[in-house]
């Protein structure tokens, strides 16, 4: 009986949904993320949302970049899932997913979806890193995807390497959000 079940749970894994990147620029991940966060990630735990396991986590802004309510607190965590994860015996793995470090200072994209479920933008393009370095100005920093991206007229593309001050990207958050950015 539990070869019977492990059979079907593999075969139902291999039947999941793939997942599909779309390159994003800096600008795009501006204004069509809901919410632009800078703070640090804890776990929260792992759970279904329908045949997909998310992996949650909460965020503890430094700062708040964008959000949909006015004035937004910084002291309230802000809860967000993230495709992929292990539960009751079930691995999902999704292409493109972020991988997040418990612990770790990001500036993350975030978006909700209609069901109220709250994501990082792009799949991995919408999370850098904030490096801070003794003497140094923060720098946020995110590598290209590793997951194959398409363009907006599906054409396979690589997305960019993201490397910047941190200062740098609140002034291009704060330009395209005003309608001033240069991109």
């Amino acid at each position: 009986m539990r070869r019977l079940f492990i059979t079907g749970l593999l075969v139902a894994l291999g039947t999941l949904p793939g997942s599909t990147l779309r390159q994003l620029s800096l600008d795009d991940m501006i204004r069509q993320s809901t919410m632009i966060v800078h703070g640090t990630v804890q776990p929260a735990n792992i759970m279904y949302h329908g045949s997909m396991i998310f992996s949650h986590y909460t965020v503890q802004p430094t700062e708040i970049y964008k959000s949909p309510v006015a004035g937004q607190s910084a002291s309230s965590p802000i809860d967000f899932g993230v495709p992929g994860g292990s539960l009751n015996g079930a691995i999902q793995r999704v292409a493109g997913a972020p991988i997040l470090t418990v612990g770790q200072d990001y500036v993350l994209f975030l978006w909700t979806s209609k069901s109220g479920l709250t994501q990082v933008i792009g799949l991995s393009q919408g999370l850098l890193s904030v490096i801070t370095t003794s003497g140094a100005a923060p720098i946020v920093v995110r590598p290209a995807a590793a997951a194959g991206a398409l363009n907006a007229t599906g054409l396979p593309v690589t997305t960019n390497d993201i490397s910047m001050s941190l200062s740098a990207l609140k002034t291009e958050i704060s330009n395209v959000l005003s309608g001033q950015s240069t991109q």
